[in-house]
């Protein structure tokens, strides 16, 4: 059967757990013969080795667009045009969509969907723009099968949109990391973690705030904050105030770099107040790094009993679960050998069989 993939979420990232996920699951069917799919990323601006798997499409398009300012829109633009035409040249028999935005509302075929997170549902405040949420539910409720990728996020789909539980499977993302070679630190100081985007539900200011009180805290550990843009102007003003000059760091990187800042960590925190699945978790467990996180939504699913977790509405909790793990080298080396058992339990491959079997159905 012949599945068909779209450029949404290509288009403008290099790095996102998007793109990682559909990377796997497109190499990940070259063990299924059945499974014949077709990419178009169109001209876009992703890092991953797109290449490699394009050649075991049966169709691709796919070209790094060069990084000229105010071109973005005019390459969506053109993605956006060429994108069914793509689609009538493939012929194929699902559309699984990248994102929320449903490219091809006349396809006849069968359509699925991947929902990734109700964010934007559950914290209307935070979105001045409904834009994506209503593309969401439109798409989600003309699917004829959803995916939600962790058990969590099955149980708010189907709140919010009402829809009958037989529509919406689960299957749980995987570990994409390998652990490091050995080799120097990239960061020679001993430091917490904080990986992703910093956006307002990601409660990055909750972990800051919390750093920026503990004398202990920041006086003997940096705050790494992997991905993400640069900081803000607003954020940098944030760590002049709390006199954080030089504690902070702000970095970003390949799956190599990101491989080696876990292995190094003393311990990721994750405050996020709203999680889809929480890739970053899986990817520090595997990488032998302990987790602090927040006990909302997915995270005490994906973190099991392997990580720590606090009320992230709660700075004090916080403050006082991070202190007391960085003064116990013991319990934090516990916590890394339950991370890794925890971990091994998300898989691409199982990822992989399980999409193929909602695809057959």
């Amino acid at each position: 059967m012949k599945v068909i993939y779209d450029h949404d979420f290509f288009s403008n990232f290099p790095y996102s757990g998007i793109s990682r996920y559909f990377w796997e699951l497109i190499a990940g069917f070259r063990g299924y013969e059945d499974i014949r799919p077709s990419l178009f990323l169109g001209f876009h601006a992703n890092a991953y080795d797109w290449a490699a798997v394009g050649k075991d499409c049966y169709r691709y398009f796919g070209i790094r667009r060069p990084k000229v300012r105010y071109t973005r829109r005019i390459f969506e633009t053109v993605n956006d045009a060429s994108f069914p035409l793509f689609a009538k040249w493939v012929g194929p028999d699902i559309y699984h969509q990248t994102y929320c935005i449903d490219y091809l509302p006349d396809f006849r075929g069968k359509k699925i969907v991947t929902a990734y997170d109700m964010t934007y549902e559950k914290f209307p405040k935070l979105f001045p723009s409904d834009r994506f949420s209503l593309a969401k539910e439109k798409s989600i409720r003309n699917a004829d099968s959803v995916i939600a990728i962790s058990e969590s996020t099955r149980r708010d789909v189907i709140q919010f949109f009402n829809l009958p539980e037989s529509k919406v499977s689960t299957i749980h993302l995987g570990n994409s990391l390998t652990l490091p070679a050995a080799g120097p630190r990239l960061i020679p100081e001993p430091y917490i973690l904080f990986v992703g985007q910093r956006v307002p539900h990601k409660n990055f200011g909750a972990l800051l705030s919390a750093y920026a009180a503990s004398a202990r805290v920041h006086g003997h550990f940096k705050l790494v904050c992997f991905g993400g843009r640069p900081f803000s102007k607003e954020e940098s003003e944030l760590i002049q105030k709390h006199d954080l000059n030089g504690k902070l760091i702000q970095v970003s990187g390949p799956d190599e770099a990101l491989s080696r800042i876990y292995r190094d960590a003393e311990l990721l925190v994750y405050p996020s107040l709203y999680e889809g699945f929480g890739l970053p978790v899986v990817e520090a467990m595997g990488q032998g790094c302990p987790a602090l996180l927040s006990n909302a939504s997915s995270l005490p699913e994906v973190g099991g009993e392997a990580a720590e977790y606090f009320d992230p509405t709660n700075r004090e909790e916080l403050l006082s679960k991070l202190e007391a793990l960085l003064d116990n080298p013991t319990k934090r080396d516990d916590m890394r050998r339950r991370g890794l058992t925890q971990s091994s339990r998300f898989t691409w491959s199982a990822c992989v069989e399980k999409t193929v079997r909602i695809y057959r159905q």
